[in-house]
């Protein structure tokens, strides 16, 4: 039976089991003991505490609260009208509901909407949901403090929990969280409600749209106000549930009026494609759910207060603060999404700062497609007069007679088409300053590094990106610091309502525990505030994958080739050798790996005494560890493996002797008294371990005779005399020329002679290079025969040093003339 919680009242007589950090044990004089149950009172206070206590408060104060809010949420609605009617203008210049303003009004005139708006909510939306909710879940660890064992289990733990309840438990928060991406732009602020499910047992999750949240005049941030209104419009199917669940008290509200949806609503039904109709077959029902500060002689404390618009009665009264904050801090169970803040409690968004571009960009395209509609089928003027006498009306394609009078012989005469410009140049390179001015106002694209030299420095790319996305990269770090509240909120519902059934029931086989959330806060989102693509993530890589090539030895390889596939989407697992000593291994297959010539590792978690034990015991088996044929493999690798092992149980002892010495209070922090702690665990090693030090004393020396030998480098004998020949030719090629040069300065007098000089040189230094080439040649000849005599000498000694092995005797025999000689 697992532990109670705040949402389950405790009631006399009721069976219940507590965990052991509910109870002090005392022992009594008569052999029996006496529990005391520390926590029951605080279960019992918090039940009572976050109870609706809306019948339990002086009704008159009620009333007249209720009363005064009632004004005031009218006013505060009153006071944010304008706002309310930019939101719909905005939704409205989206062109998506087929009622942007603006436009010629005759018969044919167009009526498409530049794209500005929606290419920058969609791209906004998709770069933001990327970044904020990755395929594997929004959540991550963090360690607060030193980080230890305990706490790296617990914060992983959690991040593994909260992964799998944002992803599969809560189904609806992805797509509200993307609803919330897409108007987020228009509205400048959107809102994230959390609140726990009874009926699911799960926290739940409820977009607020920023048109159903009304805040006072006075206030200057979302978080400080006064009070906080959320205007729900709830079925009457919800209401009753509500009801039925005591979220609710049971009072007679009434027919409930007609919703009164605000004007931007009425735009995004319009752009869904939906009509309200007049017969609220659903019974949809106003409730203002007010987040205020109320006294009801205590003094000015934060409450819920639910009131029904219809009736005006208080449906619901909650206290929101903890029950253990003697400072009544309100909790947070609405998070706001900013996009751009302003001054007053309301963000701003594109709609404020670029909705007259997107009017003017939509005008000047509408401007130049009815010019050239008018220019393909003008309009004319007619004559009064003639047979008819009526105005006619051509359509295209259409062939129509006109009848003139009897002196007119030529059509051109009673009729003229009106002249209209065409097409203005100048009204097209407008459109393309306005849709500019407007993509500069947040940038969410990256065309301009399509122009910069794919070559350049890394740095240069990842300055490029930064200047050019300095505003969306300050959004998108607002919008980190928005889910990190988003999860504080949820990792305190988890602390209130998980239980162990929950867990069992929905998520069997995870091995997260209630208690795990009543520690601190170790959670935060996945995003980085710092990085907000993909081509900024990819730019940062490559740039320490150059730093690592540069300076290898301060990089750890292995992470900076797990960093480049991760930036590619790709699994380090798939493509990549698993990490050697990553894994616990058993004494057993450390045996079997060493003598196979595999590595083995020591981890400081294993069991260090079992270890040793089973290796000296395979060690000193004639058939296992003295066996020549597994010696050979196994002695050199097993002597190192067996002091590592002894100096990682010295480690783990020490350690654990001085942490077990801080909790229970036998040491101080003191280095003295830490160092005294050391020598005892030092000095019982000693006693436990003393004749294993002489023994692997004894083993590493047998084991140096197993040490693998270094390869040998290659003869490079014929490379340095080949070197020396191009360097004889090279001095003797730079003679010649100096000698060139000082017969060319005597003068035509000394002409012939010096021919004959030169003529001698010349066949000096001919003769010169056939013997080196002679010499070259008979030098490479003897290198390659020394180097096959030492090779047949080198497999003779090898011969002879597994005789001596195998016959226990040495032979004095030399092991020729080679490269290397020498005598056994």
């Amino acid at each position: 039976m697992a532990e109670q919680k705040p949402d389950q009242p405790i009631t006399e007589g009721e069976m219940m089991e507590l965990g052991e950090e509910n109870l002090q044990v005392e022992d009594t004089e008569d052999g029996g003991a006496m529990i005391r149950i520390e926590d029951a009172a605080d279960l019992a206070r918090a039940t009572e505490h976050f109870a609706n206590i809306v019948d339990d408060v002086d009704q008159k104060m009620l009333a007249e609260a209720v009363t005064d809010l009632l004004e005031k949420i009218e006013r505060d609605k009153e006071a944010r009208e304008k706002r309310d009617k930019q939101y719909e203008e905005g939704l409205r210049r989206t062109g998506l509901g087929d009622d942007a303003p603006g436009g010629a009004q005759f018969t044919g005139a167009n009526k498409v909407v530049h794209p500005m708006l929606v290419e920058a909510c969609v791209d906004f939306s998709a770069r933001v949901m990327k970044e904020l909710f990755p395929p594997n879940g929004p959540v991550k660890s963090k360690i607060i403090g030193e980080r230890d064992k305990e706490k790296v289990e617990r914060a992983e733990r959690k991040a593994e929990f909260m992964n799998w309840q944002t992803t599969e438990q809560m189904p609806e928060f992805r797509g509200e969280l993307e609803q919330l991406s897409t108007q987020l732009p228009l509205g400048g602020g959107q809102y994230l409600k959390f609140m726990w499910n009874s009926p699911h047992r799960r926290p739940t999750s409820e977009f607020i749209a920023i048109d159903d949240i009304y805040l006072p005049f006075a206030a200057t941030n979302f978080y400080t106000a006064e009070r906080k209104t959320h205007v729900q419009y709830v079925t009457k199917m919800e209401y009753m549930r509500r009801v039925k669940c005591d979220m609710y008290r049971d009072v007679d509200v009434g027919m409930p009026e007609d919703p009164d949806f605000s004007k931007s609503t009425k735009a995004n039904d319009k752009i869904e494609g939906r009509k309200d109709t007049s017969y609220n077959e659903d019974g949809l029902r106003t409730i203002f759910e007010v987040y205020t500060y109320l006294d009801f002689g205590d003094g000015v404390e934060p409450y819920i207060l639910s009131i029904d618009k219809s009736s005006g009665k208080a449906l619901s009264l909650y206290r929101n603060w903890e029950p253990s904050d003697d400072l009544r801090n309100e909790l947070d169970w609405i998070v706001e999404f900013a996009f751009v803040p302003w001054r007053g409690a309301y963000p701003i968004g594109l709609t404020h700062m670029i909705g007259g571009l997107s009017g003017a960009a939509t005008g000047a395209l509408r401007a130049l497609l009815d010019s050239a509609h008018i220019q393909n089928i003008p309009t004319m003027l007619k004559l009064k007069g003639g047979p008819g006498g009526q105005t006619i009306n051509v359509q295209p394609t259409e062939v129509v007679e006109i009848e003139g009078g009897a002196l007119v012989d030529d059509v051109r005469k009673i009729a003229m088409a009106l002249p209209f410009n065409p097409p203005s140049p100048t009204l097209f390179q407008l459109l393309g300053f306005l849709v500019d001015a407007g993509k500069g106002v947040v940038q969410t694209s990256f065309e301009k590094l399509s122009d910069q030299n794919p070559n350049q420095p890394v740095g240069t790319t990842m300055a490029l990106i930064e200047q050019g996305m300095v505003v969306f990269s300050s959004i998108h770090s607002r919008l980190h610091g928005s889910m990190s509240r988003a999860f504080k909120i949820l990792h305190r519902i988890n602390s209130a309502y998980l239980t162990e059934e929950d867990i069992a029931a929905q998520m069997g086989g995870v091995d997260v525990k209630p208690s795990d959330f009543d520690g601190p806060m170790d959670i935060i989102p996945v995003s980085d505030p710092a990085i907000f693509s993909e081509t900024q993530r990819f730019a940062q890589t490559q740039a320490i994958m150059q730093r690592a090539a540069v300076m290898p030895q301060l990089y750890d390889q292995r992470k900076v080739e797990e960093m480049f596939l991760r930036s590619m989407k790709i699994k380090e697992s798939e493509v990549m050798q698993p990490q050697p000593g990553k894994d616990d291994i058993d004494p057993v297959s450390e045996n079997v790996a060493a003598a196979m010539g595999r590595p083995v590792y020591v981890l400081p978690m294993q069991d260090h005494m079992a270890h040793i034990q089973t290796h000296m015991a395979f060690l000193q088996s004639p058939l296992f560890g003295q066996n020549p044929a597994i010696m050979k493999t196994y002695m050199y690798p097993i002597a190192t493996h067996l002091r590592d092992h002894l100096l990682n149980y010295y480690l783990t002892e020490a350690h654990e002797a001085v942490d077990q010495g801080h909790k229970q209070g036998v040491i101080e922090e003191n280095a003295e008294q830490q160092v005294q702690m050391i020598v005892k665990v030092q000095q019982l090693i000693e006693q436990q371990l003393g004749s294993f030090g002489p023994m692997l004393a004894q083993i590493d020396q047998a084991a140096q005779q197993f040490k693998p030998q270094p390869p040998m480098p290659p003869d490079s004998s014929l490379q340095v005399a080949q070197l020396g020949a191009q360097v004889q030719q090279a001095a003797l090629a730079q003679r010649a020329q100096a000698e060139e040069k000082k017969l060319q300065q005597t003068g035509q007098i000394k002409q012939a002679e010096l021919m004959d000089k030169q003529a001698s040189r010349q066949e000096e230094l001919q003769r010169e290079q056939l013997r080196q080439e002679n010499e070259n040649q008979r030098t490479l000849l003897e290198t390659q025969t020394r180097l096959e005599m030492n090779t047949a000498d080198n497999e003779t000694a090898m011969h002879l040093a597994a005789a001596e092995i195998a016959t226990g005797e040495n032979f004095a025999v030399s092991t020729g003339t080679g490269i290397n000689p020498g005598t056994r």
